[in-house]
């Protein structure tokens, strides 16, 4: 049974313009790993993807000790226009559950991750730990894409305090986004949206972004700014997920009902 090639990363715009039969080096951190640690050689294929989800399938034409020279062996496929892009708030979580989610969140399509500090989130970034923070969610998720060989790469944005949030939603709101926060005392389903959602392309939806919170769930103050900022509070199901599975659980009926499965 033949094996799926390994799955690297092209973090700049070298296939925008690339065809069938070009060549190109993958260096770096994705070429040292490459080269190194999967030690792939000559006559090997990969699969490449870049952020806006070109993908293109490619063959090792020399091995060095950082870096591979490839030849493509197609024209990359265009870039991925999903509609409507989903994204998922997520609030910061101990015990490397923030990352779990972002791990998962990503395979099952996630297009953006927003890091979230939030009134109850015991985790805090501060200082150096912002820029680390949000490095290694970066890092989780190009790892998740490589291993899903999902098209794109999810943006993972600066981390934001929930005034920030609250700010930013509002604004995407008015801009015709449906914003769903999920919350574990709504009596609103999830699932009674289904005709809405399958509709949201249609309807013109670019967006549909799903807030999950802390450990210790939304503070009601915050629950109420985000409402007052055009959210609707949703209820996913009847068991209480941990904060690690909520947000990727969601996402994964929102990718059901919009089309994408």
């Amino acid at each position: 049974m033949p094996t799926t090639p390994p799955g690297f990363l092209i973090l700049d715009d070298a296939l925008a313009a690339a065809s069938v039969g070009d060549e190109l080096t993958l260096a770096g951190d994705e070429g040292r790993h490459a080269a190194k640690v999967a030690r792939i050689g000559v006559g090997e294929q990969l699969l490449l993807t870049d952020a806006p989800g070109r993908q293109v399938l490619a063959e090792v034409t020399a091995a060095r000790k950082e870096q591979l020279d490839l030849r493509l062996l197609a024209d990359p496929s265009p870039a991925v226009q999903r509609l409507p892009r989903l994204a998922l708030v997520q609030a910061l979580a101990t015990g490397g559950r923030d990352e779990q989610a972002v791990e998962s969140a990503t395979e099952l399509g996630a297009d953006r991750i927003v890091p979230w500090s939030a009134t109850r989130s015991v985790s805090v970034w501060r200082g150096e730990k912002l820029a680390k923070g949000r490095a290694k969610w970066e890092a989780t998720a190009r790892a998740a894409v490589k291993q899903c060989r999902r098209p794109g790469i999810p943006a993972v944005d600066a981390p934001v305090t929930t005034s920030a949030l609250v700010e930013d939603l509002r604004a995407r709101a008015a801009d015709g986004a449906l914003v769903l926060v999920l919350h574990e005392q709504e009596s609103v389903a999830l699932m009674s949206l289904a005709e809405e959602l399958r509709g949201a392309s249609e309807a013109g939806v670019e967006e549909i972004v799903v807030v999950v919170g802390p450990e210790g769930g939304i503070d009601e103050t915050e629950l109420e700014a985000l409402r007052e900022a055009g959210a609707r509070t949703v209820l996913l199901g009847p068991e209480v997920l941990r904060s690690s599975t909520a947000g990727p659980s969601a996402l994964a009926v929102l990718s059901a009902l919009v089309g994408r499965w």
